[in-house]
């Protein structure tokens, strides 16, 4: 009953705050902090008070509470090798508190229609499984398994050895979840376990609930999708398939309803299945699950894609190494063949959905790390580049996306910021498909020299480079010339006014800048001052694009310590900014990027990435809006909410801009 004791005692510690993320205890009912409701939370159909440990909207019976998915494995003593799933007994036999997985009463278990709660899935040589579905009833509770892990973080750096797997025992963590933590790097291809424990005889982990994503099967049936996005989730099975066998887990990739993608089309399996006992399942398997997918598609059975599975599914290629090039130089045929002559096989009239940048022919030796470049990765801050091989897939525009929203603060009695949209979107459709074309101008200013002065520069300047750009940009992408062209511009009409009022010192007025340009895959960073532009991707991450331009950094650039450089009292002191001085002083960075894959941009004053708040907060506020089912304008007000408890010192303004892209094609009907 260690765990149980376990459970208890971590979970009477902390509730963490929606909003603010501040711990409190959880007796309470507000936070400390900001004062949201840490008992209830707002139906976001009818906007009705729900409390957190309901799955249901009780008014409009929409799901809002928090679901996991539930697989436990019983011990058994006689294990029959020859039993079938459906022969095992029922749950009768496995440890459980009513309703609830767990002591402490967390995880309540959950079923709709009426369905049985748990359901028996696989039988191993020790071990039965079972599957359901459990709400969580503590959602802003610490999960056991995320407190060790943040206390003893070495927990998971060798978990399949026996060292390893002896001390998960010792405190009471169950060996089920070890396959789970053997691939941090496939996250979230395969599912990220939120807890675990053991109770009694029966080990139990939670895993992110999958049951609304899509099969994949189902896609490929019911939708005419191009052979190139076919190709790369076969690559991503494949080498997917030299993971799992190193935990036995092959069988993962071979049951239909386990392989599913989500609404960006991004590939992840539901769960990992431990392979039949004695049994191993071997490529072909594989292959004939391919085959059965392009058989109920109807796909010609001549073309190159079929014959190639066909040679799988009998065994005739059986190195995964062979079978990655063979996909290799398939996808570089087709590329080709969309190219030169998009009416020959295995064309679709339907525009490919949404696949990761690096899907087709980046790899041209075909790198054992393929999964390593997916953009299904978990996100990290700049720890990945953006720069790719050469041999990339040219890309196209899927969707153009953006939100603006700007606060004075806390502490501010006016709002010296300004931001500018203008985005055009133009689609044409026809019965060869579908095209996309957009561009967009993305403009945040952070105005200086009080408060008329400040609120006149940050306008003067937004609506200078807006009005520059409409008669300047036309077909063409701007050039750097076009781009500093406009800066100085904008530079010169606000030194004019200074020059007129005679002002002097803090009394004349100035701006920073930042501005984002996008056309299609093409993106334009400028800026001066110390405004920011962010960059956050699946594969990238986090990164900060631009340099402030102040004292403490120029002196780092000079070699100078950061810990010195910031030392001094006038280290954030600008270096330049528009309006203050003529054109000489005036030297903007400017920047190109290609986007390679699904990107969110972030304009923002230094109200909102003061105190490093972009930094260690992008994964609670940022990430969840690179999908496609989030809707940035009220994505970007809740950020703005939380940095205004956060900071609130300063007037707070943001940008947003959600790019996505796709393979580009011209595909007929198969």
């Amino acid at each position: 009953m260690f765990a149980s004791a376990l459970l208890l005692l971590i979970r009477r510690i902390m509730l963490v705050c929606p909003q603010c993320q501040l711990e409190n205890a959880n007796h309470y009912k507000f936070c400390q902090q900001c004062g949201t409701s840490l008992t209830h939370q707002i139906c976001h159909k009818c906007t009705k008070s729900v409390p957190l440990n309901t799955a249901t909207c009780p008014e409009c019976e929409a799901l809002i509470g928090t679901i996991w998915q539930a697989i436990l494995a019983q011990t058994i003593d006689d294990p029959q090798n020859n039993t079938s799933v459906e022969e095992i007994p029922s749950s009768q036999q496995l440890t459980l508190y009513g309703d609830y997985l767990d002591a402490g009463q967390k995880y309540q278990l959950w079923t709709q229609n009426k369905e049985t709660a748990l359901q028996t899935i696989a039988l191993t040589d020790t071990q039965k499984l079972y599957r359901g579905q459990v709400v969580d009833c503590q959602p802003l509770q610490k999960s056991v398994l995320k407190v060790l892990l943040t206390q003893s973080p070495n927990l998971t750096s060798s978990p399949q050895n026996e060292s390893s797997s002896s001390i998960w025992q010792q405190i009471g963590l169950p060996n089920l979840a070890l396959p789970y933590l053997s691939f941090p790097d496939l996250y979230p291809i395969i599912p990220e376990v939120h807890d675990a424990w053991i109770e009694e005889e029966t080990e139990v982990i939670l895993l992110p609930d999958r049951t609304h994503w899509q099969v994949l099967s189902t896609l490929l049936i019911e939708e005419s999708l191009p052979i190139l996005q076919i190709i790369y989730w076969f690559k991503q099975m494949v080498t997917l398939w030299k993971s799992l066998a190193t935990v036995n887990c092959r069988q993962s990739l071979l049951i239909d309803d386990n392989l599913r993608v989500d609404e960006d089309q991004m590939f992840g399996i539901g769960q990992l299945y431990p392979d039949i006992p004695h049994k191993p399942p071997a490529l072909k398997n594989l292959g004939k699950l391919w085959q059965k997918w392009l058989t109920q598609t109807k796909y010609p059975p001549g073309t190159s894609l079929m014959t190639l599975v066909t040679k799988v599914a009998q065994g005739e290629i059986e190195n995964l190494t062979d079978l990655r090039l063979e996909l290799q130089d398939l996808a570089t045929e087709q590329q080709g063949i969309s190219e030169d002559n998009p009416t020959q096989e295995g064309a679709s009239s339907d525009v490919p959905q949404n696949l990761p940048q690096d899907n087709l022919s980046i790899l041209p030796d075909f790198s054992e790390d393929l999964l390593d470049m997916s953009s299904d990765e978990p996100l990290t801050i700049g720890e990945r580049g953006h720069d790719l091989p050469t041999a990339v897939l040219p890309l196209e525009l899927l969707s153009l996306d953006e939100a603006g929203c700007t606060d004075k603060g806390r502490q501010r009695h006016h709002n010296e910021d300004y931001f500018g949209i203008n985005t055009e979107v133009h689609k044409q459709e026809t019965n060869q498909g579908k095209n996309l074309e957009g561009r967009g101008l993305y403009i945040v200013c952070d105005g200086m020299g009080g408060h008329a002065a400040g609120e006149v520069a940050s306008k003067m300047a937004v609506e200078s480079l807006q009005e520059f750009f409409a008669k300047h940009w036309t077909e063409d992408f701007p050039t750097q010339e076009t781009i500093l062209q406009g800066i100085l511009l904008a530079n010169q009409s606000l030194y004019d006014v200074n020059q007129k009022n005679s002002s002097s010192g803090s009394g004349r007025m100035g701006t920073t800048l930042v501005l984002v340009s996008v056309k299609d895959t093409q993106v334009a960073i400028a800026h001066v001052g110390d405004s920011r532009v962010y960059r956050l991707s699946r594969k990238g991450g986090l990164e900060q694009l631009t340099v402030d331009h102040e004292v403490g950094q120029k002196a780092i650039q000079r070699g100078i310590d950061p810990e010195i450089a910031y030392g001094r009292p006038d280290a954030y002191q600008l270096t330049q900014a528009l309006g203050p001085h003529d054109n000489n002083y005036v030297q903007p960075d400017i920047r190109f990027l290609e986007l390679y894959e699904d990107t969110l941009l972030l304009l923002c004053s230094d109200g909102l990435s003061d105190n490093d708040l972009i930094e260690d907060h992008w994964q609670t506020y940022l990430s969840p809006l690179l999908s496609s089912s989030q809707n940035l304008e009220q994505g970007l007000h809740k950020l703005i909410e939380f940095a205004n408890r956060y900071n609130g010192h300063d007037n707070i303004t943001a940008v947003l801009v959600r790019v996505k892209v796709r393979p580009q094609s011209s595909f007929n009907d198969w």
